[in-house]
């Protein structure tokens, strides 16, 4: 794969270049899940006194020609080559590397210290990777179901809120949102946490052919039936799950909600308005 190719030469430059200090991979190829559609991601540390005057570009096209490079929303830099890769670049300043601490609090993990570290020059971020190694934390905790069935709830009616007004690509758009949310309700039930953060990833492997289907069905195009099919099934498959996510991890759900919203599922369900499409 081009993706291999690369991050061999990500690696080779990293050990030649006296600048970086050190140096870690992330993402689907640190876990032997990365194909010829995936990207590669690295963060990257060099000396303070070189890191200022560092020119991104020229370095990145050493491990092929560049297309574009621009940070994105996130502050990251991205790389797409010309190839159609796509990479993502975090440059830090060696004495920024206490950094790397922060990501067990944002619960990342590697399945071994090879598959992740690229270049430890000075041993300073050894240390930071050692305790990510392992399993991924424990996703079913109460406290962390309890916000995903309080942020369900929270975009829930808000799209429905849209959809009545008539905004329905704002109502497409928060819909992902709701679906995100039912999506981690269905990891949690059926015990596959392994892909949590991206819940959509692997998603036709990870879950079962029946929580696959009710997915499909809480999907929609842009247009006022759709909307509210999938606005509907959203509803009732949450209602579903809810009373089993209670009795299982102790989560509560805003019982006062439920009736009121069975109204509204009900109401938009009728036929269209005139002249909606």
């Amino acid at each position: 794969m081009l993706q291999e190719t690369m991050i061999e030469r990500v690696r080779a430059l990293c050990q030649a270049d006296t600048r970086v200090v050190a140096a870690m991979m992330y993402g689907s190829f640190c876990f032997g899940e990365g194909d010829r559609y995936s990207d590669i991601e690295f963060v990257l540390f060099f000396e303070d006194s070189t890191y200022a005057g560092l020119d991104r570009r020229a370095w990145l096209s050493q491990i092929a020609p560049v297309a574009l490079l621009f940070v994105n929303e996130f502050g990251v830099t991205t790389a797409i080559f010309e190839n159609l890769v796509r990479g993502e670049f975090h440059f830090h300043a060696a004495s920024e590397i206490e950094i790397a601490g922060g990501f067990q609090a944002n619960g990342v993990w590697f399945p071994s210290l090879d598959s992740t570290l690229i270049c430890d020059k000075t041993g300073m971020l050894t240390p930071y990777l050692e305790p990510l190694i392992g399993g991924p934390p424990d996703r079913t905790a109460p406290e962390n179901l309890q916000f995903v069935v309080n942020c369900f709830f929270n975009w829930l009616v808000f799209g429905l809120n849209v959809l009545q007004r008539g905004e329905l690509a704002r109502a497409l758009e928060l819909l992902s949102a709701v679906q995100r949310n039912l999506l981690w309700m269905a990891r949690a039930l059926e015990g596959s946490t392994e892909h949590w953060p991206i819940p959509a990833r692997l998603l036709e492997r990870d879950l079962s052919a029946n929580a696959v289907a009710r997915y499909r069905a809480c999907t929609a195009a842009l247009d006022g039936p759709s909307l509210r099919r999938a606005y509907g099934e959203c509803w009732r498959w949450a209602a579903e799950m809810l009373p089993e996510l209670a009795a299982r991890f102790g989560v509560t759900t805003p019982q006062s909600l439920f009736a009121p919203l069975d109204a509204v599922i009900a109401e938009i369900s009728r036929a269209p308005r005139s002249g909606e499409k």
